[in-house]
């Protein structure tokens, strides 16, 4: 596995994070636990967006 390959993983398992923190955020009964998964979710965003951003730049500097 390369360094690509790595990266594009990782997306796939922000992405599959944020997804089980959305349902979570759906099954809490309670505003605050709801609130807390929904964060995660942003968090969880935030991250695929990183590794997305450095998979460009990477690509970029492999002329891929």
């Amino acid at each position: 596995m390369d360094l690509i390959e790595l990266i594009e993983e990782a997306i796939e398992d922000e992405k599959r994070a944020a997804e089980k923190y959305r349902r979570g955020a759906e099954m809490a009964e309670d505003p605050e636990t709801r609130s807390f998964f929904e964060q995660l979710v942003t968090w969880e965003q935030g991250h695929e967006r990183v590794l997305r951003d450095r998979l460009a730049a990477l690509k970029l500097i492999r002329g891929q």
